[in-house]
C-alpha cells in the first residue's frame, strides 16, 4: 500500500553491504532521501546512482543524508554499484522487507513502458556500469520518500515505469527548504 505524506517514516534496523548497522531512526534530526532502487545490475539505477553521487557533497553539506536500498543481495551491490565509492549508504533487502513497508510496486506495464520508451538511458545507465541481469524483481518500480529532521515523511515519488525516480529539482527544493 503507498505512502501518503505527511506521515512517519517507518523505521527500520539492517546493515549496509559492508556489514555495517544502520536504523533509519539514527538519522533523526537530519533531512534523508530512501530511495528504492530495483537491482544492482540494472542501468537505470546505476544511472541514477551516478546522479546521486555527483550532488550528493553538496547536499550533505546542507544535512541531506541517501540512504539507497537495492533488491539485489549485498555481494551484487558490492559488484555492481559500490565498484565506485559512493559516499552514501547502501542497503541490499533481497528478501524486500523494507520493500514492503514502503509499499514500493511491481509492475509489468511499468517495465515494458521503461523498455520502450527510455531507450537512451539504458544506454546511458550501460555506460556507468549496469548491465540488465537475470533477476527475481525486474518488475520493481523505483520509490523515493524525503524525510524531514522530525522524521515525517514529507515527500513521495512512486515512480511511473521502471526507470523513473523523483526529478533531482524536486530533490534540491527539499534540501533547501
Amino acid at each position: 500500500m503507498r505512502l501518503s505524506p505527511p506521515c512517519p517514516s517507518i523505521d527500520f534496523s539492517t546493515t549496509d553491504v559492508f556489514g555495517k548497522p544502520i536504523q533509519l531512526s539514527d538519522y533523526q534530526g537530519k533531512k534523508v532521501m530512501l530511495a528504492f532502487f530495483r537491482d544492482a545490475a540494472c542501468p537505470f539505477c546505476n544511472l541514477r546512482v551516478y546522479e546521486l553521487t555527483h550532488k550528493y557533497k553538496v547536499w550533505q553539506d546542507s544535512n541531506l543524508e541517501i540512504i539507497a536500498v537495492f533488491s539485489s543481495p549485498a555481494d551484487e551491490v558490492r559488484k555492481y554499484v559500490a565498484k565506485h565509492p559512493r559516499p552514501f549508504k547502501l542497503v541490499s533487502d533481497a528478501d524486500l522487507d523494507i520493500y514492503n513497508r514502503y509499499g514500493v510496486e511491481h509492475s509489468t506495464s511499468a517495465l515494458f513502458k521503461a523498455l520502450f520508451f527510455k531507450l537512451p538511458r539504458i544506454i546511458k545507465g550501460m555506460i556507468k556500469g549496469g548491465y540488465p541481469q537475470p533477476n527475481p524483481h525486474v518488475k520493481l518500480v523505483p520509490a523515493d520518500f524525503l524525510i524531514g529532521k522530525t522524521g515525517k515523511i514529507e515527500q513521495v515519488w512512486y515512480g511511473k515505469d521502471t526507470s523513473d525516480h523523483m526529478p533531482i529539482e524536486q530533490v534540491e527544493r527539499f534540501v533547501a527548504s
